[in-house]
């Protein structure tokens, strides 16, 4: 087995805070932060970033052996954190089916019993980006102990919104964890829970062949640098009127216990539940004008149990054990096309075709100008007359007054 570990010291003296900045210090592993809700893990090349709720993942995410594979809702804060384990190549031995390209394990750091201690640590950077850390820990008698630690993590967007309102491609973050340790003889028990809330501004995909413009004046407002504002916008009514971004929440609660028998055995189990629902609205199509605009809305929920029996031996290691998980998930995908505007990409005349004198190809026209049935017909007339198909020209029609 090819195996990575970073420990929770490497962590904080990194100054690493996602799985995004993990990667750059784990050869063959690298972490596509699209958002919280759309990451890409990918190992040795291969990537795993499907967000349907039917597909197999191909590198599987594990939380203190539990897993947390679905996509939308596998981006975890890495937070008081004991290690992180990336493990490459094809691991399905040891982790499943859902590891034919690798598995990464993220051991949290558990209550200690008979300490007392606690920690805080804040620090700020550009984009009014700032994050603050806490944890505590207190003894409960000789055998019992509590944790508690929590994040926030902020920043401004990174691409400005030329449109007015906040920008794209922030951070938004809480996440708090809670711990529980008792031991007793020759038996352990620890509860974990966790709960983390997402809601940065939206992802900005912006076009890079089109400028972007005010949609109601038509003026340029921007250029078409890769990092520069962009000016996006919803469709009119789409998810009842809401606005570009995300709103995601995971939770989860998981037992370990783990008891010795003697004589070199012993047995271990781990029971866990978990649920994550995730809304993400973005602007697809990357221009000032409503041509695609698309959501996703993707839920799950899960319940695995895992029991094993343990050797350790001087010259053998081994195990045996069986293990439940049951999941249940949905991906909701809806998508509001304006064909009006549609229609001018598809002929390729975002500008106008005209209609303003001298505009470039690269500004696209105001919205009301895709309004105008006369132009619409026009356009229609000519795609379709493309593809030798000819229609009526348009004409308005007066109706008679009733009689």
């Amino acid at each position: 087995m090819t195996l990575s570990v970073v420990g929770g010291g490497d962590l904080e003296r990194l100054g690493i805070q996602d799985f995004e900045e993990l990667s750059r210090f784990v050869p063959g592993f690298e972490v596509q932060n699209q958002s919280p809700n759309n990451p890409g893990f990918v190992i040795r090349g291969i990537t795993s970033d499907s967000g349907a709720a039917t597909n197999e993942p191909r590198v599987s995410l594990y939380q203190d052996g539990v897993s947390i594979s679905k996509s939308r809702g596998s981006y975890v804060e890495l937070f008081d954190i004991d290690r992180v384990e990336v493990a490459k190549g094809p691991q399905s031995t040891l982790y499943g089916r859902g590891a034919l390209i690798g598995a990464v394990n993220i051991i949290q750091n558990k209550a200690r019993v008979g300490r007392n201690e606690g920690a805080f640590g804040i620090s700020y950077g550009n984009f009014d980006g700032w994050t603050a850390d806490a944890m505590g820990n207190a003894a409960i008698g000789d055998n019992a102990a509590i944790r508690l630690a929590g994040r926030v993590r902020m920043r401004d967007g990174t691409v400005e919104n030329l449109l007015g309102g906040e920008d794209y491609n922030s951070v938004d973050t809480r996440a708090v964890r809670g711990a529980f340790r008792a031991e007793t003889g020759g038996l352990t028990f620890d509860l974990i829970g966790n709960y983390q809330e997402d809601h940065p501004n939206g992802t900005a995909f912006k076009s890079i062949a089109y400028n972007p413009t005010d949609p109601v004046t038509g003026a340029v407002i921007g250029d078409r640098g890769r990092n520069s504002g962009a000016a996006l916008a919803p469709g009119a009514g789409f998810e009842d009127n809401r606005p570009l971004g995300l709103d995601r929440t995971v939770w989860g609660v998981t037992g370990i216990a783990g008891l010795d028998l003697g004589g070199d055995f012993s047995l271990h189990a781990t029971t866990a539940y978990r649920r994550f629902k995730a809304l993400e609205i973005f602007d697809a199509d990357g221009l000032s004008l409503p041509v695609l605009t698309a959501a996703e809305d993707a839920r799950g929920r899960q319940f695995s149990q895992d029991l094993r029996l343990a050797y350790e031996g001087d010259r053998i290691s081994a195990f045996v054990g069986a293990s439940y998980f049951y999941e249940n998930g949905s991906q909701r995908t809806p998508a509001q096309f304006d064909e009006r505007v549609a229609l001018a990409r598809l002929a390729g005349v975002l500008n106008g075709g005209g209609a303003i004198p001298g505009r470039p190809a690269t500004d696209p026209a105001p919205l009301a100008l895709f309004a105008n049935p006369a132009f619409t017909s026009q356009l229609l007339q000519g795609v379709a007359g493309a593809y030798g198909v000819l229609l009526p020209a348009w004409r308005r029609r007066r109706r008679s007054p009733p009689i």
